[in-house]
């Protein structure tokens, strides 16, 4: 059987349960586009290795590829697609996780004056919109990705509140905002009407 079949067999088994497997399922897409158009018995040790260790250094992501890549391995052998499993017997040790770091009022302060500096002719939102994002973040707490998908829809000035949706578990949520906040959303939702 192709490696491609098998793969879009078992993403379809991960979906059917339930699961959206949407990121797993672009990692395995990339797995068959490096080890090609081959069956799953001639994928061989070296090609998985390299392609775990495409980036040269172990990072997080390395270990969630592998953590894919295992389940779906468990999978074939379990179906009796494959006999043996080429993953690496070792995998390398986790890099310590990011600690989080708080800036400070006069970091913040410096960040926001460097992004007011950017004034591109043809973006004349630009530095308006990257302050936004910045006191979005800094004043509510979201994560990047929750700020980067928020819709004028998700901001209620006259409640003061934010509606992050589907996030980090698929579910939504609302998030206060504090008065100088709210006052810097109203005006940037001006500006951004008035262009």
């Amino acid at each position: 059987m192709k490696l491609v079949e098998l793969v879009t067999r078992y993403v379809a088994f991960k979906q059917s349960m339930g699961m959206r497997y949407k990121s797993e399922a672009i990692a395995l897409k990339s797995f068959c586009k490096a080890m090609g158009d081959i069956d799953i018995e001639e994928v061989i040790p070296g090609a998985v290795e390299a392609f775990l260790s495409r980036t040269g250094h172990i990072t997080g992501f390395l270990h969630q590829k592998y953590i894919i890549l295992n389940n779906f391995y468990r999978f074939a052998l379990s179906r009796g697609y494959i006999d043996s499993c080429p993953l690496p017997k070792i995998v390398p040790k986790r890099p310590e996780p990011m600690k989080p770091y708080i800036y400070t009022t006069e970091e913040l302060c410096r960040l926001i004056a460097a992004v007011d500096r950017l004034e591109p002719p043809i973006s004349p939102l630009q530095a308006t919109t990257f302050c936004t994002i910045v006191f979005t973040l800094f004043g509510t707490g979201l994560r990047i990705s929750e700020a980067l998908s928020l819709t004028i829809a998700d901001v209620k000035i006259e409640n003061s509140l934010i509606i992050v949706r589907n996030s980090k578990f698929f579910k939504s949520r609302l998030v206060p905002i504090g008065p100088r906040l709210t006052d810097h959303l109203e005006a940037y939702l001006e500006s951004v009407y008035k262009v």
